[in-house]
């Protein structure tokens, strides 16, 4: 199993160009000498903004939302524990994992920006 990803626009209120990543589990099979991907499942969504913000909390914030529905998509597979880690591994590398502390941000919106 692998994780694919698109990228799609979003439509948005202000005119703006906004992109949405959206996740999905593959598995390739083999159909007429050709290897092809077959899609399992719908992991997730995130906005593109979200990754690029220079709003570090606001960003995590959205992450760990985008997170928390991945890992429970990930705990209904019942996957063994080295695959899922593959799995998680090949969608941190676009979206990372925030701190423990991310959903924080959304009691105190204290923003803090990065350089």
């Amino acid at each position: 199993m692998n994780v694919t990803w698109e990228r799609n626009s979003a439509n948005s209120p202000l005119k703006r160009r906004r992109y949405t990543l959206s996740f999905f589990l593959v598995e390739n099979y083999q159909t007429q000498g050709r290897i092809k991907e077959r899609r399992i499942g719908h992991l997730g969504d995130i906005e593109e903004r979200f990754l690029n913000s220079k709003m570090r909390d606001m960003k995590a914030f959205h992450q760990g939302l985008f997170w928390a529905k991945v890992d429970k998509k990930l705990e209904g597979l019942g996957l063994k524990a080295g695959k899922r880690n593959r799995i998680e591994a090949q969608i941190a590398k676009l979206v990372p994992r925030p701190t423990r502390e991310w959903a924080l941000w959304a009691v105190t919106c204290v923003p803090r920006h990065d350089a």
